[in-house]
């Protein structure tokens, strides 16, 4: 199996391109670094991916030559009382089975269109999901006598059960729910799957033959209190047909086009942007503003997993570290909604006596029901992507109303933990360092207690709230014991060094991405060097992410080169042939960190300051990009050519001041469009009126 790039730069394509509103230079990224697979593979990660936001199907090949759709809906998960990995997990589907004749197939993942076509012997298919609509679309054509789809059902049951034999222990009481039931309703054909905790999910289908060729139209319902879920997808399907196929692919198109013109991003290396803009067909095909958060697989599903839920370790926070950046904060919606909307689940999750508090465990469902283990910061690191929602659409009534009083809960929940030593300092008791091992003082609680206790603080001085809280938050951060380390760098915790490979940057989270160790100085650059390469200097015990928290890491220490050759290693070494990854099984966050590592190397902003490609690599001459934005609301495009910025557009949504930092020598600087100080050596502060733009100009 080979991969390829495609390059269509046909006249008509660009005509089409610019006739439906997509920008040509986007259309032109597009069609480049759509991914052509000369075969199809029995291999879920080789797959061709579609998605509307709720509902995901992968494409490749089984045994047998069979082209298998495996199907999937983010909220298809049982609700019984019990092991979350058991009761509350996600729940199989089924796939879609097209037999082919033996012969060659190829496939591809057309990322402007936003649907996945191939070819194997006389038959052609191609199938998408309309982004508006609850459905999948299948069609197939050729000579001669076309063969029939079929579907089989999956088994409602943890895929923990049958992962690797016995490997994890089955909790007691745990049964699968009831086989599935399969049935024909008129044109309909139906596969119902009650659920033993109640309500039931349905998947139906129609067939619709012309003269050769075959459409398939889908759709997947799921109710956890309600039956007869078969009639909303019947619903949903007769909809979709009283449009002329013309009008819902023009829907389809119009929506991406919308959601793929909010940025462009060009570094002039083809690895670098096909993953740019392949990423963001995933983050569209994911998720969207209403819909759910998204968990280690996402709308996918694939049955050989252990991992079917959320984990608040690493995972969710990963997930969504790119969204903001990218212009796209919206897409964190589902995230905030459900920290809000289980925010009394959140504070039940605490031990006894913890009283206006909250916290989570490490692993649980959309309800965030888990009781809070050994690793007491995983909500807290939660927040951090709350705290860039509010900063990025300066929502002041949401940090408000919503961010501050769960935050309050999050410190609160510290406050319990902390005891006073001999030293005067504060002290945290033996917790659990993601994914290392135990100790008193872990860096990764103090760190986060940290930023907690600032960013609390902060908040409140933006709503104007009073509250004890924010006084007692001072106290913490002004006799919190400080970060054990040795002359190797940060260590897991009081009296306990890093001793063997770590995947996890857990006891690094004072670098990235909380950032609450000013590295302009120098001693802390100095510190965070040595940390990062100690903690990269063993063998073996590394994945994806370790990689990705490298490179970001780098890119806060100017490092561009070395940003660059982390991230590689990521993209090279653990991305698979579709850009998914995994771990056991798929896991969604590991290609996200990546997103957010590369465009850090773009745009890196906090507060009130923005720099302007902060790390760029020796190999990246010729940039441009568009739409990135900025914390406090700002759009920022910038163009160098021969390794030098040549102009850089700042757009405010909001209309606040902001310091930008960059390359551009100060006497060669050509400020236009408004009121500018300058601020430092590589500083310049703007006041950009509420939507427009000023422009700097290496003149």
């Amino acid at each position: 199996m080979k991969i390829f790039f495609i390059v269509l730069f046909v006249s008509l394509a660009c005509l089409q391109t610019k006739a439906a509103g997509l920008p040509e230079e986007t259309g032109a990224a597009l069609r480049k670094y759509s991914i052509y697979f000369d075969s199809v593979v029995n291999n879920y990660y080789a797959g061709g991916f579609v998605g509307n936001g709720l509902s995901g199907a992968m494409v490749y090949k089984e045994k047998g030559d069979t082209l298998c759709w495996e199907l999937g809906r983010s909220d298809v998960a049982d609700h019984r009382d019990g092991d979350v990995l058991y009761f509350k997990c996600r729940l199989p589907v089924g796939k879609l089975r097209l037999p082919l004749g033996g012969q060659k197939s190829d496939m591809l993942i057309n990322l402007e269109k936003a649907e996945v076509s191939g070819k194997s012997g006389g038959v052609n298919w191609k199938c998408y999901m309309p982004a508006s609509r609850q459905v999948l679309i299948i069609e197939w054509e050729g000579q001669g006598q076309l063969p029939e789809m079929g579907f089989v059902p999956g088994i409602a049951q943890s895929p923990r059960l049958a992962f690797k034999g016995s490997l994890y222990k089955v909790p007691e009481g745990y049964v699968p729910n009831p086989p599935a039931k399969l049935y024909r309703e008129g044109e309909y054909q139906i596969c119902k799957q009650l659920l033993l905790g109640g309500g039931e999910y349905s998947t139906v289908w129609k067939t619709i033959n012309g003269k050769g060729k075959k459409k398939l139209v889908l759709s997947i319902s799921y109710s956890a209190q309600n039956t007869g879920t078969e009639r909303e997808g019947i619903r949903n399907i007769e909809e979709v047909l009283s449009v002329p196929a013309a009008v819902v692919e023009k829907e389809h198109r119009a929506w991406w086009n919308d959601f793929y013109g909010r940025s462009y991003v060009s570094v002039g290396e083809d690895k670098f942007d096909s993953f740019y803009w392949t990423q963001l067909y995933k983050l569209g095909s994911a998720t969207r503003a209403d819909r759910l958060p998204v968990d280690l697989m996402g709308p996918w599903y694939h049955d050989r997993t252990p991992w079917p839920a959320i984990w608040w370790n690493l995972n969710i926070q990963l997930t969504y570290s790119p969204v903001f950046a990218i212009n796209h904060a919206e897409l964190a919606e589902p995230l905030l909604r459900m920290l809000d909307d289980n925010t009394e689940n959140l504070k039940k999750n605490v031990p006894a006596g913890f009283a206006n508090s909250a916290a989570i465990g490490r692993s649980s469902s959309y309800d965030c029901v888990k009781e809070v283990g050994k690793e007491h910061g995983l909500l807290m690191w939660t927040m951090l992507y709350y705290w860039k929602y509010c900063q990025y659409n300066q929502d002041a009534e949401r940090m408000r109303t919503r961010f501050f009083p769960l935050m309050k809960l999050a410190v609160n929940y510290y406050r319990y933990l902390l005891t006073e030593g001999e030293d005067g300092y504060l002290h945290m008791p033996v917790s659990y360092s993601p994914e290392y091992g135990e100790a008193a003082d872990c860096n990764f609680e103090l760190a986060l207690l940290r930023w907690g206790c600032a960013t609390l603080i902060k908040s409140a001085e933006i709503c104007g709230i009073q509250d004890s809280i924010v006084d007692e938050s001072r106290r913490i951060l002004e006799r919190l014991t400080p970060y054990p380390q040795d002359k190797d760098g940060f260590m897991i915790g009081r009296d306990v060094k890093l001793t063997s490979g770590h995947r996890h940057y857990s006891h690094l989270l004072m670098l990235y991405p909380l950032t609450n160790l000013p590295l302009d100085v120098s001693e802390n650059a100095e510190l965070a060097r040595r940390s990062i390469l100690y903690w990269l200097s063993f063998k073996g015990g590394y994945q994806g992410y370790t990689y990705t928290g490298a490179s970001s890491m780098s890119t806060l220490l100017g490092d561009g080169d070395k940003a660059r050759s982390y991230l590689k290693v990521m993209l090279d070494r653990f991305l698979q042939p579709n850009t998914f990854y995994r771990e056991s099984g798929p896991v969604f966050e590991t290609p996200m960190s990546g997103l957010a590592s590369f465009t850090e190397m773009l745009l890196l902003s906090q507060d009130s300051v923005i720099q302007v490609c902060p790390a760029i690599p020796r190999e990246w001459k010729n940039i441009h990009y568009k739409g990135l934005r900025a914390e406090g609301g700002f759009e920022v495009e910038v163009k160098r050519e021969s390794g030098i910025t040549r102009e850089i557009r700042i757009h405010s949504l909001f209309g606040l001041p902001c310091v930008v930092k960059c390359d551009i020598p100060r006497e060669k600087m050509q400020i236009k469009g408004g009121r500018y100080e300058m601020r430092g050596e590589k500083g310049v502060r703007l006041h950009i009126p509420r939507g427009k733009t000023m422009t700097i100009v290496n003149k």
